[in-house]
């Protein structure tokens, strides 16, 4: 959220744009990068053409029909007025009783109570995919509350390797640490005895293997210094209303290092992290495929974060050298949602961030050696205008065409907004072979014309018929399960990666498909989006004139399978082996 009452303030780098951008500046000033210029193709001469005969994106909120009745709250009728209720929450995908049908978990955001004045839980709910097209709450049953604190997000990963997944839970002044059982439980584990903190306000977290030891270590990201004892007052064009983060201290992020036997050692400074960042939004893979895994830090109203992996063993924030601390015009930004994927297919993971209003949402191209190019502009994302007040987010293939398009879900923090509405349409756009982003929210259904206070947001097949669904998490409004209607030309591979000696939820991972036609990137994340846990399958569509001929596996760690490939469509589960030299493809489903 951008501090719109604060003064502007203005960075080292802010009046000194050359046509690189930052990249560029630094190539100029001797940081030895000469191969860092961006060089986009130019659109056909028929490119509109060409979008007019684009398939016709739809989704459909089906929410209720499913039995996914569930509505976050954040105290607001109370009238406190405070930064608290700004964050609202988030979603987590998660298959916690393993029959392959995907579940959801929510938190359940939070309220005041009197006396003395605190921020006080809501409680949490979980519900069960049944596989017929109904999910079920089983939260009480499944032991997943006391959620008794203010809670914020849902991360899912399987922390002891006992190949069910367990849930982080984030919030003010909590952390909430749910171990799956295996027999449709959960059990609330001390965080001080698994060595997490719980001071602070928490905000996004994620999992990966930071020091490709096998096991989940984790990253929380914090927001800033808020209490009722530091509640100052705030007015928005005479009325008052929710004070900005710039009126508030940071806090400094966490990353904890799992110690192979269900603790966790609090690591930061020993691993070179920064303080101040005032963090919602943090996505973790392996950025420069070395191998090892980087993490990216979104932070509102600061310099975001860009961690580079050097050894294992130490982490060097190169934001700024590396192009994607701040925005096109070289100032920080109001940055909440973030996650990573190759828009252009040109092998390389890039960047998404979602902003604040009066700021575009930022799309940075990885132009190899983790050097990126701020390249909104260029291909049309700044063309939605920069009213949208951007939160949970992500790279989504909704039409199966090979390429990851883009979602954002919008709505304003502020209750008296001066630019824009309190309440936003998503964003949905369609990426036309890497080449241009194209905004067709307008015509992919009822939902998307409809203004909402989204904030979380995150994707998985939740029907059962192979393509990307969404899953959107409201402040104060029921949820929202958008079922992709689209009808696609062809049918996905889907594939889901268990490591052995790698963790067992192989974040960290990079799977590269090569066709007769093309060369698709997937990478399995930690994090991503806005206080969410997407789905870890990796999907791709292919074209109906394009066939597979090799898959090429980078486990976390650096080890590399090459192998031939000629299935098209279906759901594969592969297993690492224990020596890593070989794939154990353990699960070949039906086509679909």
């Amino acid at each position: 959220m951008s501090a719109i009452i604060k003064k502007k303030s203005y960075h080292l780098f802010s009046r000194l744009r050359l046509r690189g951008g930052v990249v560029g500046l630094l190539c100029v000033i001797g940081y030895g990068c000469k191969d860092a210029t961006v060089v986009l193709e130019p659109l056909p001469r028929d490119w509109q053409s060409q979008e007019a005969k684009a398939i016709a994106i739809q989704f459909s909120d089906r929410a209720e029909e499913y039995g996914l009745r569930f509505t976050p709250v954040n105290g607001q009728s109370r009238g406190h007025l405070s930064i608290l209720e700004s964050l609202g929450t988030g979603v987590g995908v998660i298959d916690f009783d393993a029959d392959g049908d995907l579940d959801v978990f929510f938190p359940g955001g939070g309220d005041f109570a009197i006396d003395p004045l605190r921020p006080v839980g809501v409680a949490c709910e979980l519900f069960r995919n049944d596989g017929k097209g109904h999910f079920v709450p089983v939260g009480n049953q499944a032991a997943v509350n006391p959620c008794d604190f203010f809670s914020h997000g849902a991360n899912s990963g399987d922390f002891n390797s006992d190949g069910f997944s367990d849930v982080l839970v984030t919030g003010y002044n909590g952390l909430a640490l749910l171990h799956n059982m295996g027999d449709g439980t959960f059990r609330h584990v001390d965080p001080k005895v698994h060595g997490l903190l719980e001071n602070g306000w928490s905000t996004s977290a994620a999992w990966g293997d930071f020091n490709t030891d096998g096991m989940l270590d984790l990253y929380v990201v914090r927001y800033v210094d808020w209490s009722f004892d530091n509640h100052p007052p705030c007015l928005l064009q005479g009325n008052r209303d929710i004070c900005p983060p710039g009126e508030f201290e940071p806090l400094d992020d966490s990353m904890y290092l799992s110690n192979g036997a269900g603790r966790f050692i609090e690591s930061s400074e020993r691993l070179g992290l920064r303080g101040g960042g005032k963090g919602l939004g943090v996505v973790v893979t392996d950025l420069d495929l070395d191998g090892d895994t980087d993490i990216y830090v979104a932070n509102d109203t600061t310099a975001n974060f860009l961690y580079r992996n050097l050894t294992n063993e130490s982490f060097e924030e190169c934001g700024l050298i590396a192009g994607v601390a701040f925005g096109e015009d070289g100032e920080s930004e109001g940055s909440m949602g973030t996650d990573a994927g190759d828009f252009n297919l040109d092998g390389m993971p890039d960047l998404w961030v979602s902003n604040f209003e009066n700021q575009s949402f930022a799309l940075y191209q990885n132009v190899r050696d983790c050097h990126f190019e701020h390249v909104s502009s260029v291909l049309g994302v700044t063309a939605v205008g920069a009213v949208y007040v951007g939160f949970g987010t992500m790279f989504v293939d909704v039409d199966l065409d090979g390429v990851e398009d883009l979602f954002a879900t919008n709505g304003h923090v502020m209750l008296h907004p001066r630019d824009s509405a309190l309440l936003q349409c998503p964003l949905l756009f369609h990426n036309r072979a890497g080449r241009r982003m194209v905004n067709v929210a307008n015509s992919a259904g009822a939902y998307f014309t409809t203004g909402h206070m989204g904030r979380g947001a995150a994707v998985g097949d939740f029907d059962g018929d192979a393509d990307a669904d969404v899953i959107v998490s409201h402040t104060n409004e029921p949820v929202a399960l958008l079922i992709n209607e689209t009808q696609a030309q062809s049918q996905p591979l889907s594939i889901r990666l268990i490591g052995i000696s790698s963790n067992r939820d192989a974040i960290g991972a990079t799977a590269i498909l090569t066709t007769t036609r093309r060369t698709l990137l997937r990478q399995v994340k930690g994090g991503g989006s806005y206080l969410s846990t997407s789905t870890r399958e990796l999907v791709w569509g292919l074209l109906s004139d394009e066939e597979p001929m090799s898959l090429s596996l980078h486990w976390p760690g650096g080890k590399r399978i090459e192998l031939p490939w000629n299935l098209k469509s279906g759901r594969v589960t592969i297993r690492e082996t224990s020596q890593g030299e070989a794939l154990d493809i353990v699960d070949v489903p039906k086509c679909y």
